[in-house]
């Protein structure tokens, strides 16, 4: 965690790109100095490198540049990204392999959405209000399950291997958890089926996060041990 939320605030504007002259100028001099803001300075570019990769994976054109998604506020206050990167994920290390670019690409959606203020497109905690919400925007039966000791918040879009999918959002304790559909005849859902048949069902993504899979849906949280209740509970 960064030493104060003044300077997390500036690192990630600086990463986003929207810090002033001055503001570069300060932080740089402050890095020097303080190790606890060089650590959350390279999660934002390992966050960065992740989205990029996946991008560069569907994109037919290699050459072409490559657009960073954008989170839908001014600057991005990064406390979620912070904390799920921080956290020791029990997982076996045998799990530790997988399509990077998708792992990858479930955490990036999952982090940034949770470091926005608002991070649902639609936001309730009454199952059916959500079910009927994706079904009149997606034209999907999707389960809302209700997940132990986890709050609904609520759902909104999102892109996997370039599908445009759903994503329900959950807060268990204070640890924020998402639950993907899987886009099918996607590189999502090969890696999907591939993780589901594995013995734990669960890797680790770049920054730290568990992703566990089960029959077309992934979970995303800081532990396994919430990921796989998500799954459990559908």
């Amino acid at each position: 965690m960064a030493c104060n939320d003044a300077w997390l605030e500036i690192v990630s504007a600086w990463h986003d790109g929207e810090a002033t002259p001055d503001e570069v100028a300060r932080v740089r001099a402050h890095l020097d100095g303080c190790a606890e803001c060089r650590l959350d300075r390279s999660r934002f570019r390992l966050l960065g490198d992740a989205l990029r990769s996946a991008e560069r994976d569907r994109r037919p054109d290699r050459t072409s540049p490559t657009t960073m998604l954008r989170p839908g506020r001014g600057r991005l206050i990064a406390a979620a990204l912070v904390a799920a990167a921080a956290v020791l994920v029990v997982v076996p290390r045998g799990a530790r392999d997988g399509n990077r670019v998708v792992v990858d690409e479930l955490e990036a959606r999952h982090l940034t959405a949770f470091a926005k203020a608002a991070p649902c497109d639609f936001e309730s905690a009454d199952p059916a209000a959500v079910h009927a919400w994706i079904a009149e925007q997606f034209g999907q039966e999707v389960e809302v399950p209700t997940v132990p000791g986890a709050r609904l918040l609520g759902a909104r879009s999102c892109s996997l291997s370039g599908a445009t999918t759903v994503s329900l959002m959950y807060r268990r304790g204070d640890e924020p958890l998402s639950l993907f559909v899987s886009p099918p005849k996607t590189a999502t859902a090969v890696e999907n089926a591939r993780l589901a048949r594995g013995s734990a069902g669960c890797t680790v993504a770049r920054l730290g996060a568990a992703v566990c899979a089960r029959q077309g849906l992934f979970a995303v949280s800081e532990t396994a041990g919430s990921a796989m209740a998500a799954l459990e509970a559908n």
